[in-house]
């Protein structure tokens, strides 16, 4: 949830407007990502691809804050593009008791009975499941006004021991021992911790996140399924002077580590509270890859998808300093990029949106340790009443335009291609999301003015991926089957890309 986040959070309805440099960043550069990304994707070893990615989605508009018809309409549209896990965000505040109290509710908090926003949680979970989705659940903001300090709300120096009954409540409900609810077997903790929406003071948000982070996990270890896998981190991508502490910071700040990934010791560690730090014991490290569309320069402390090697390169720091395990998988849990139309403060057009999807895809699926592919929205936000910078505070990241038509996205998400030169011609890569096992795609290059098919039908592998070369520099589109095209049916045409 990056910008993202601050137009999800409930409490927080004003936050949209401020929020989202890196989405905006995205949009100004997208121009000049075809040549760079096409570059850089080559550069990067075959060897070292991934063999598969989770197709991560979220909604939380239409999967939550909805109801039980336009919950199953959009389950079905999300399955039918091929993703095969979901986001779900549960907020706090949206599901706890008295949530804009000062005091907490004489209740036991770590018993999630007596949490009475749970409803559309545990009908999408159920729903979800009964359609064969993997499901993430992210402990997520806003706070309920209690769980902060004084009461000040606005995710103000959160109670960990309070997060960590939440942490347990959730945990319990979603362990599949618990009101004939299906179990939920993966786990983030907040959501974006290093920007200012979702953890005050900015100046303490690291050592916050860390008390949440060191209570919450074993409380979920201790009633969440047995072997679930809990992620953490869900960073922003992007530092700013004001909001966002920069991703690689923070996590040196979180972390106890100086600015070359050392153990902070002896005064510093007192000064920064890490005298009694505990190795985080998490399954995965997620993160919200948004940003330029170009590289970056390295003295920037962005995180965007083009730089997810140094993400990894930190958290291989990270693991030599004992403070995380070592080798932890990266997950991107939050990715898109804006449009315009609808959204005239970004440049990146439908079109544009489209083959930006794809060529992300691809750079991330050739970095094995990054182990999904994530989409933000379905449908884009209801523009806001009010300023035109208001009007667009929500987010126009969906596959469909709010007023349900499809943008080119829509299928370029669901069939994925890229071209790129090579030489001699020119080399594809491409992944037919929707179906199981292998499948089959038609190759089809323009000739004149008509498309024709371009050699045999190619088999992807198990997952759906394939690759394949070509000499003439032309181009491409595939048809995509679910099985040998003599005898399956189509699963659709894919957007025509061209080597650049």
């Amino acid at each position: 949830m990056s910008e993202i986040g601050s137009r999800k959070s409930v409490i927080s309805p004003g936050a949209g407007p401020a929020a989202g440099p890196w989405l905006l960043l995205a949009g100004l550069a997208a121009g000049l990502v075809v040549c760079l990304v096409g570059c850089l994707l080559i550069a990067v070893p075959q060897a070292h691809a991934s063999k598969s990615q989770w197709s991560i989605f979220e909604d939380h508009p239409t999967l939550v804050r909805s109801g039980p018809i336009v919950r199953e309409q959009t389950l079905d549209t999300i399955k039918g593009l091929g993703a095969d896990t979901l986001r779900i965000e549960v907020k706090w505040a949206e599901v706890a008791p008295s949530p804009a109290a000062r005091k907490q509710p004489a209740v036991d908090t770590t018993d999630p009975g007596v949490y009475p926003g749970f409803q559309p949680y545990d009908d999408l979970i159920v729903r979800a499941v009964a359609k064969g989705f993997r499901v993430m659940v992210t402990l997520a903001p806003d706070a309920p006004r209690w769980a902060t300090s004084g009461g000040r709300g606005g995710n103000y120096k959160i109670s960990a021991p309070r997060f960590a009954a939440f942490a347990r409540a959730v945990g319990r409900r979603y362990s599949g021992s618990y009101g004939g609810l299906p179990a939920v077997g993966y786990w983030s903790i907040w959501n974006e911790p290093n920007h200012i929406f979702f953890l005050k003071p900015r100046a303490q948000s690291a050592r916050v996140y860390r008390g949440m982070v060191q209570s919450g996990v074993p409380a979920l270890r201790a009633t969440a399924p047995k072997g679930a896998k809990i992620f953490v981190g869900e960073l922003a991508p992007v530092g700013t002077a004001t909001k966002v502490i920069g991703p690689l910071r923070f996590m040196q700040q979180w972390l106890c580590l100086d600015s070359r990934f050392k153990r902070l010791r002896g005064r510093a560690a007192a000064r920064q509270g890490c005298k009694h730090f505990k190795k985080v014991s998490a399954d995965g490290f997620a993160h919200h890859p948004y940003g330029p569309t170009t590289a970056v320069p390295r003295r920037r402390d962005i995180i965007n998808m083009l730089a997810i090697r140094r993400l990894g390169s930190a958290l291989d720091k990270a693991g030599r300093a004992g403070r995380i395990k070592r080798g932890l998988p990266i997950y991107s849990t939050e990715f898109g990029y804006q449009t315009n139309p609808p959204d005239p403060f970004v440049s990146t057009s439908p079109a544009r949106q489209a083959e930006l999807l794809n060529k992300l895809e691809e750079y991330s699926y050739r970095y094995a340790r990054l182990k999904s592919y994530s989409q933000y929205l379905l449908f884009d936000d209801v523009a806001r009443s009010g300023s035109s910078a208001l009007r667009w505070a929500g987010f126009q990241t969906g596959l469909r335009f709010s007023n349900g038509k499809e943008k080119p996205a829509f299928g370029a998400y669901m069939l994925a291609l890229v071209v790129h030169k090579r030489r001699g011609g020119v080399s594809i890569w491409g992944h037919v999301r929707p179906g199981t096992g292998t499948r089959y795609v038609q190759l089809q290059r323009r000739s004149g003015g008509t498309f024709v098919d371009d050699g045999s039908p190619i088999k992807t592998n198990s997952r759906g991926y394939f690759t394949a070369q070509r000499k003439p520099r032309a181009q491409y589109r595939y048809q995509a089957f679910g099985g040998p095209p003599s005898t399956a049916g189509a699963l659709g045409l894919s957007r025509a890309a061209v080597a650049r």
